[in-house]
């Protein structure tokens, strides 16, 4: 397939969607972001799917800018579920990524089913799927399909229920295809057929050019999660490509591994292209611990949350120290009750105290699981950052110092939606093979050198905070009580 005309991305993200036009020489045209609320309760962590696409509609024709397009892809949150109707129509909520509420469910499938890679979690979504089940039961009734966040919008452009292989990999069960106890269990009819990331799934209809500004009978891809786009992005086509760290909401480091590679506690899936998968570890929240910062110090955006840490602390490390679970967490330790904890607070602890402590926390937990992962992987360099985090130059800093390797921020450094323009350029000709797609993503956009002597103390620093991640989960379950019901809020880019 030869195709001309710029290459569009959309990423479902857990804040907001953005949407991308990148040209046939991998230049970033047009972007924008348009945000949703994610309403939080307890363990529950709910959307709007409808959210979803009025966000694609009010962005897609600005982004589309009346030029040609050679094709759409869409990176996801992921697993997010949501009941349609054979219209694509939700008939519900649809539960995030974050929703932790399937955890008697995901202990449940694993002792009906032969073990997997992945640890049985509620994060992922086979458990979700027999929380609907047994929760909503008129939604599962009345449901023509179940879909994730990218094949919802999807199947707003195309009209066809879409389910890809990245995002069948977080379902529990499936490694290549389901373990053959889960029909049984689960109403895994629902789901579409699995399909390669690159697959054209439909053209975009007439009734959605006329609404996203495509033309239409553009090819639509499957897409995949947000990890696949971020890893395009950073130029990790397969194993040896080093790894990418994506900051949004969440932290999740991506690398590349050969096909069943195996590293324990971490997150196994399939690759958007060639034939390997891609290991991912995640922590739950790190944007959303600078959100949760900023409501609580006063700071107007994010770019004031940062001067606060660049400008008005005098030395690193900081003077407290920080576990940033505030929402449960994956990896490594995969509690859904964790929660988070700083120590060393005096009545001398300021604004800027907490901020540092929130850039190191987060830093100090990409630093664990990367450590985790090299344990099995070796080394991992090139270290690439990407999304939203990747625009502080003091978070970054921090990160190069705690991992002590240069970090470096891709030319593009838009995160998964670029990455998910990369994948509609690849699958529809635009960039025709591997060797093409690589060229746009080799230079980089500026690197951060590690300060040797910052690497020891934050060495010395990050087994302080495995000590105190350990001694947590008795102390925060005993705290925890009723949980109170919040107001849909927006979170960090």
């Amino acid at each position: 397939m030869n195709a001309t005309g710029n290459a569009i991305g959309i990423d479902v993200g857990t804040t907001g969607l953005k949407a991308v036009a990148v040209n046939a020489g991998g230049e970033l045209l047009r972007e924008k972001t348009v945000r949703y609320p994610t309403r939080l309760a307890g363990l529950g962590a709910e959307q709007d799917a409808e959210a979803w696409w009025n966000a694609a509609i009010e962005s897609l024709p600005e982004v589309v800018g009346g030029e040609p397009v050679s094709g759409v892809a869409v990176t996801c949150q992921a697993p997010t579920l949501v009941c349609v109707d054979a219209n694509v129509e939700p008939l519900g909520a649809a539960l995030t990524w974050i929703d932790r509420r399937a955890g008697d469910e995901a202990r449940e499938l694993a002792e009906a089913t032969r073990p997997t890679r992945n640890p049985p979690d509620p994060y992922f979504g086979t458990a979700k799927l027999l929380w609907l089940v047994r929760n909503r039961p008129e939604e599962i009734g009345g449901a023509s399909a179940v879909l994730c966040a990218n094949g919802f919008i999807v199947g707003r452009l195309t009209g066809e229920f879409s389910f890809d292989e990245t995002t069948a990999g977080l379902f529990q069960g499936w490694d290549g295809d389901f373990d053959p106890a889960l029909p049984d269990l689960v109403p895994l009819d629902l789901l579409p057929e699995a399909r390669p990331a690159m697959e054209v799934a439909g053209g975009v209809s007439r009734a959605a050019a006329g609404v996203t500004g495509l033309p239409e009978g553009t090819p639509v891809v499957h897409g995949g999660i947000d990890a696949v786009g971020a890893a395009l992005e950073a130029g990790i086509f397969g194993a040896g490509d080093g790894l990418v760290e994506m900051t949004g909401f969440s932290t999740v480091v991506i690398t590349a591994a050969e096909r069943r590679t195996r590293v324990p506690g971490m997150i196994h899936t399939r690759h958007g292209v060639g034939e390997g998968d891609l290991i991912l570890a995640a922590m739950v929240t790190a944007g959303a611990v600078t959100d949760w910062g900023m409501r609580l110090t006063g700071f107007e955006n994010p770019a004031a949350f940062d001067r606060n840490v660049s400008e008005r602390v005098p030395e690193r490390p900081g003077r407290l120290l920080m576990v940033p679970a505030l929402a449960g967490e994956r990896t490594p330790t995969w509690d859904a009750t964790a929660r988070g904890a700083v120590v060393g607070l005096d009545l001398d602890v300021d604004a800027a105290d907490l901020a540092l402590a929130i850039y190191e926390g987060t830093a100090l937990g990409l630093g664990d699981n990367i450590g985790r992962l090299q344990e099995v992987l070796g080394d991992l360099s090139p270290v690439r950052s990407v999304g939203g985090g990747s625009k502080s130059e003091s978070w970054t800093q921090i990160k190069a110092d705690v991992l002590g390797v240069p970090v470096t921020v891709p030319r593009l450094g838009h995160g998964a939606a670029a990455g998910a323009a990369m994948l509609a350029g690849m699958a529809t000709g635009l960039w025709p093979d591997e060797g093409s797609a690589r060229a746009l993503v080799a230079q980089a956009g500026g690197t951060f050198e590690p300060d040797p002597e910052m690497t020891g103390k934050y060495a010395e620093r990050l087994k302080l905070y495995r000590d105190l991640q350990g001694t947590l989960p008795p102390i925060t379950r005993a705290l925890q009580g009723p949980k109170r019901k919040r107001s849909p809020r927006q979170g960090a880019d």
